[in-house]
């Protein structure tokens, strides 16, 4: 019978190539207890987490090695582009859109905004130079791969006291997340998968391609991540009402010249404010299928850590569901 690999036990969990990322739960420091530090290698095929935002707590994120690409803010016109390196940090209050990534990811794919018109504000930190592009391709003047490379990051709550309440959600969220990767093929085969796709998935290769299975376990995937993010202050941005492209049309050809003028704070904000909906109903649908329809769990035993089995239960002052 098959059966989910057991990373209960594991300290750290490493995904295959060309993915490649590494999650290590053992870099916990006294003052940011269950930090995780993910690695992710030179041409890794990680292209970043969705942009997504916590309501209940400030999370902190630091760059360990190499550098690194982030996106933050808070509204159409008001975000930000960093790029910086090892001892660099950055924290983002509840409600803030963020992600990170490889910075040749930003190179060769700037289309990471998903809530309209954006007016990036510049770069907390500094630009890339010609060298560091270079050298974020893994390449020195010899052409032998810098072993600094390898951009590793590391994430938690803030330091702040009812931040660190919690972090350990925070580590059994990443655990979680960090296996379902892992075990993403193994979904058509599990007993607890629906007889139907396990009958799909049994068909011979001339009748059920290599590409079609592919693309339905990553469509699998993203079912199960929206189920694993549902219980866990992870919101994922799904996209928004395009209120203002739809203020542009109406206010043709105003908005279509060679310089147009801004749109309207308040339809800015409407369309931010569209994207928290859109985002929650989403989630809330399909992981509504996942767990009813496609036998989905949010946590699995054989994920989770014996300290960490009571981590979702509620938090003094939390109120309850």
């Amino acid at each position: 019978m098959t059966t989910r690999t057991l990373t209960a036990i594991e300290k750290t969990i490493s995904l295959p190539a060309p993915d490649g990322r590494v999650y290590d739960f053992t870099k916990t420091a006294e003052e940011a207890p269950h930090t995780v530090q993910i690695s992710v290698p030179p041409n890794s095929s990680f292209k970043g987490p969705l942009p997504y935002w916590n309501e209940q707590f400030k999370l902190l994120f630091t760059c360990i090695s190499g550098r690194v690409h982030t996106f933050w803010g808070t509204g159409p016109y008001s975000n930000v582009d960093s790029f910086f390196g090892a001892g660099s940090s950055e924290t983002y209050d509840a409600f803030t859109l963020h992600f990170w990534q490889r910075p040749e990811q930003w190179q060769t794919n700037k289309s990471y905004s998903h809530s309209g018109p954006q007016n990036h504000q510049g770069d907390e930190h500094e630009h890339l130079s010609g060298l560091d592009r270079d050298l974020e391709k893994g390449i020195d003047q010899q052409g032998v791969t810098d072993p600094q490379d390898i951009l590793t990051v590391a994430i938690s709550p803030s330091p702040n006291y009812w931040d660190q309440a919690h972090c350990r959600r925070h580590e059994l969220l990443h655990r979680n997340w960090a296996s379902m990767e892992l075990d993403a093929a193994l979904y058509p085969s599990l007993p607890t998968t629906p007889l139907l796709i396990r009958l799909l998935f049994k068909l011979p290769r001339f009748l059920f391609p290599d590409l079609l299975r592919n693309w339905l376990i990553a469509y699998f995937l993203s079912i199960q991540m929206l189920v694993l993010f549902s219980v866990f202050d992870h919101h994922p941005n799904l996209g928004a009402w395009p209120l203002m492209s739809l203020y542009a049309l109406i206010k043709f050809p105003r908005y279509f010249g060679p310089w147009p003028p801004q749109i309207p704070q308040w339809v800015c904000r409407c369309q931010w404010a569209s994207m928290l909906f859109v985002s929650h109903w989403k989630v809330w649908l399909w992981s509504g299928i996942g767990t009813r329809v496609l036998g989905m769990q949010a946590v699995y035993e054989e994920y989770t850590p014996e300290r960490l089995r009571d981590a979702l239960d509620l938090i003094p002052g939390e109120p309850s569901p």
